[in-house]
């Protein structure tokens, strides 16, 4: 069964014992330089998935070979909103927790845990939340963590929604899976513990597949998949394909209006 009592322990971010994410070949066979371009413009006209159709781009429980996947509970995701020292870092603080700005207009949020022979848990866990948006929110979003990711390179200090303090020595560009319409890839280096927290987001259309994953035997060797990714992305392109086209979204400002004034952590 997969270790879902742990990824809760973790939420989406360390938590008060490790990280999340990809390790430093992040999630595909990405450019050097980490964000993988902004893709097609996000302005055109684009297809949005239903919160019914959204549910069915879930993966299946053994539908990637090697991995358990399972329907994440309530408290998966932590509960509350997290805070952040630094308002230029609230993109990122925002991604890591349970209420993500912009606001989607559903997710789904699943568990998945790489399992061995007879199914033995072999460390490496995760979550991956996909969301839809019904205006620009899936490139605002991008465009907040790529703004984040420069102004909070020398890392930044939070609050989980728990209120238990986070603190993030470095945030690292990572190469971005060559996927979907744009992605991005992100290392955060964990101040107090070994493991880092990582983060692979790709866009396709108005939807964000977002992967967060920790290894708790090989935190150096922690990795998002490649093959979970691209299943994944896959399913969801596949969705779009079916879902009717809606107008443009307005004309949006820049990545300001993905965050907010940070919180302190003090």
């Amino acid at each position: 069964m997969v270790a879902v009592s742990a990824v809760v322990a973790l939420g989406l971010t360390a938590g008060c014992s490790g990280g999340d994410g990809p390790a430093d070949g992040s999630g595909g066979s990405g450019r050097a330089g980490g964000a993988r371009g902004e893709g097609k413009d996000a302005r055109d006209a684009v297809r949005v998935l239903s919160p019914a159709q959204l549910k069915h781009v879930e993966l299946g429980a053994r539908e990637v070979p090697g991995f358990q996947i399972e329907k994440a509970g309530e408290s998966a995701a932590g509960g509350g909103r997290p805070g952040t020292d630094r308002a230029p870092c609230r993109p990122l603080v925002d991604v890591l927790g349970s209420q993500p700005r912009p606001e989607p207009a559903a997710s789904v949020v699943n568990t998945f845990a790489k399992a061995g022979e007879g199914l033995d848990f072999e460390g490496l866990m995760g979550m991956i939340r996909v969301s839809t948006y019904g205006r620009d929110g899936a490139a605002a979003t991008l465009r907040g963590l790529r703004s984040a990711a420069e102004a909070c390179a020398d890392g930044f200090g939070m609050r989980t929604g728990e209120g238990e303090p986070q603190e993030f020595a470095s945030v690292r560009t990572l190469p971005a899976p060559e996927l979907g319409d744009e992605a991005v890839a992100y290392r955060l280096e964990n101040a107090a513990e070994r493991a880092p927290s990582l983060i692979t987001v790709v866009r396709s259309g108005s939807t964000l597949a977002m992967f967060f994953a920790t290894s708790l035997s090989d935190p150096e060797g922690v990795e998002i998949p490649p093959e979970l990714v691209r299943a994944q992305v896959a399913k969801v392109e596949g969705a779009e394909r079916k879902a009717p086209t809606v107008p443009p979204p307005p004309s949006s400002g820049g990545p300001g209006e993905v965050g907010e004034a940070g919180d302190s952590v003090g």
